[in-house]
């Protein structure tokens, strides 16, 4: 009786687990930014959602609701749900993988969002509208991810395009769609703001750096105490352990002592092939007069995409005082990709060496 009870509750949140289930899939099989397969995975995905609401909506127009016609309603509704959690999947699979939760956390809150949505909204009218709005976030995450691998760039310019690009395609879709049933009819002049609405909204976070700069991921960041190029064109890397309890989740303490020339910052940038970029490593501390992080020093770098462990470069900063500081880095000297957080303080501290 119970495990009959665990399937009927199951099935009541069955298009939430669906979407879920579409997102746990592609973070483990999708592959790296701009890789062929990825595009093209993204456009069927796209595809199967769209198709799948104008179907679902054509079902609806007939008006007949035979038992077959119920059972596709309900496949279609499936489909669409299982799917949209796949096409949502990407940016936010990338957005995982960054090594900076502080800059990517944004990104999961939309997707949280669409899944608490997922689960509240039952009734047909708002359910179009959730699945159209959802459908319209995918394609503008998709358009923005891959318009910087079309054009080999990314800046702002590349952006606007994006937002360009993907509000004619929502467009587009929302004209075709209310064509297909009363509802979608109806519902038009409120999909046709969220055609609008959705890419204005993305470009605000984007414009006031809420949100990275997709598709550039920062994989690795981290402060050492001394890092070096080698022969083989690998690095070398001094560091402090931190055996301080959930480590992880608090601020990196970086100990400088007499000998410490200053204070090193890596970062490892992952890009797609042909990407070029402006990219520099922005040090800041915090005052504790004013309350504000103020630039103390900026190194620039050109990024070029395409390589296995991604664009690596470091940047020292002497004359580092105690206190809280931070290193931005940024994309054409606006835009942020991650930023890492960590006190300095005076003392001693025992050093490892790794490889980078």
């Amino acid at each position: 009786m119970k495990f009959v009870h665990i399937i009927k509750e199951g099935s009541r949140h069955i298009t939430t687990i669906l979407f879920i289930g579409g997102f746990v899939f592609d973070l483990l099989i999708l592959p790296e930014a701009g890789h062929v397969a990825t595009i093209w995975i993204g456009c069927i995905y796209l595809g199967i959602v769209g198709a799948a609401i104008a179907l679902r909506e054509w079902v609806i127009s007939r008006n007949t609701a035979t038992p077959r016609e119920q059972k596709l309603f309900s496949a279609l509704t499936f489909v669409i749900a299982y799917f949209s959690g796949s096409a949502l999947s990407f940016v936010f699979v990338y957005a995982i993988r960054s090594a900076t939760f502080s800059v990517s956390w944004p990104l999961f809150v939309i997707l949280l969002l669409c899944i608490l949505a997922n689960e509240l909204i039952s009734s047909h009218q708002f359910r179009l509208t959730l699945d159209v709005a959802v459908l319209l976030i995918a394609t503008l995450f998709f358009v923005v991810f891959n318009m910087p691998v079309l054009l080999s760039v990314q800046n702002d310019m590349t952006f606007l395009v994006s937002l360009i690009v993907a509000t004619g395609i929502s467009l587009l879709y929302v004209h075709g769609l209310q064509h297909t049933s009363t509802s979608a009819e109806d519902e038009s002049p409120r999909l046709f703001a969220l055609a609008f609405g959705i890419p204005m909204f993305l470009g605000m976070l984007y414009f006031l750096n809420v949100i990275p700069a997709v598709p550039l991921v920062l994989t690795e960041a981290a402060v050492y105490h001394e890092v070096t190029r080698q022969d083989d064109n690998t690095f070398r890397a001094s560091y402090e352990n931190d055996t301080r309890l959930f480590s992880k989740f608090r601020t990196p303490v970086y100990h400088m002592s007499e000998k410490d020339m200053g204070v090193y910052f890596f970062s490892a940038i992952t890009a797609p092939a042909l990407l070029t970029a402006p990219i520099s490593h922005v040090w800041e501390y915090y005052d504790e007069t004013t309350h504000t992080w103020k630039e103390s020093a900026t190194v620039s770098f050109t990024l070029a995409g395409g390589r296995d462990n991604g664009y690596r470069a470091y940047s020292l900063k002497e004359h580092v005082t105690s206190g809280l500081w931070r290193v931005v880095v940024k994309v054409d000297d606006k835009r942020i990709v991650g930023r890492v957080t960590f006190l300095v303080e005076k003392g001693e501290s025992v050093l490892t060496e790794k490889s980078l």
